[in-house]
């Protein structure tokens, strides 16, 4: 029996797709606050059980007689994220889950700069206190991201994106959730951690000039400061708590702390993980 959670999320859904591509949905629970959200994925074939993180008697209930379990780390301010984590992972301890994949970030340390690391270094270092077999996967940041601040920008010839001088080996989601189906559906995984980036690290003024390129429009990547680039995300109508997040993740972008590059992704893909010069090219081209 393999359970995922998060299922009406981004990735949740990427990774529920792939696992219906390859015929497994049948084999595969969902887990949602609101199983009505996911009614398409029920058609696919999936089963669908309402848990909550809060509920932590939900959640072991969601996950009993698991083999294997897909945590997808929630959204939201590091103070709900951790204690909701950790209902998580008991009720997965209570279920006996015989292995835990979880969706942690790169250097999920106490140190980092980036303010979200708190909660994966709780996170993975709870769940090797409490003694669960896991599978751990580091993501760093989505090339999608990037399309979606430069796209909801004001002024799309000024390029903002976290980080001044700092680079990022961006990655698409579809390879990650092509991974985590990988995970749910394979063994050989257990006690293992993964570093999942894209093949390259891009900066700002790299990525300026490949805006440039495929739409013909100067960009230009301005010198910006993390409290410019908070003010600019909250002028988008992001919460507080995500302003706050990208100001240090501006930091921490600049001092290497996801500069990186693992040959991890495409290891597990046995092919090259998709280039985020090509996805940025491909994307701005047609817009």
């Amino acid at each position: 029996m393999i359970v995922m959670t998060g299922a009406n999320g981004r990735l949740g859904r990427s990774v529920a797709q792939m696992i219906a591509k390859r015929g497994a949905s049948g084999e595969v629970t969902l887990t949602t606050r609101d199983p009505a959200k996911i009614a398409d994925l029920t058609a696919l074939g999936f089963k669908t059980v309402q848990a909550d993180f809060a509920d932590r008697e939900s959640m072991r209930a969601a996950f009993e007689g698991a083999t294997v379990a897909l945590m997808i780390s929630m959204p939201g301010p590091i103070e709900e994220r951790i204690p909701l984590h950790r209902n998580a992972f008991d009720a997965a301890k209570d279920a006996r889950v015989g292995r835990l994949i979880y969706t942690s970030r790169v250097n999920p340390t106490y140190e980092s700069l980036y303010p979200f690391a708190e909660i994966h270094a709780f996170s993975e270092g709870y769940l090797k206190a409490i003694g669960l077999t896991t599978t751990i996967v580091r993501n760093n940041e989505y090339v999608e991201n990037v399309v979606k601040i430069i796209s909801g920008a004001k002024d799309p010839s000024k390029l903002m994106l976290p980080g001044a001088t700092g680079k990022v080996p961006y990655i698409a989601m579809a390879d990650i959730a092509e991974i985590l189906t990988i995970f749910l559906l394979e063994d050989g995984h257990a006690g293992k951690t993964y570093e999942l980036n894209g093949p390259e690290a891009l900066s700002r003024s790299d990525i300026a000039k490949i805006v440039t390129d495929a739409t013909g429009r100067p960009t230009t990547a301005l010198p910006i400061t993390g409290e410019e680039f908070g003010q600019f995300m909250q002028d988008q109508g992001r919460p507080a708590f995500v302003v706050e997040m990208v100001k240090g993740l501006h930091a921490a972008i600049d001092a290497g702390e996801f500069a990186k590059v693992w040959p991890d992704a495409a290891e597990l893909l046995r092919r090259p993980t998709q280039s985020p010069q090509d996805y940025l090219r491909k994307t701005f081209a047609s817009a």
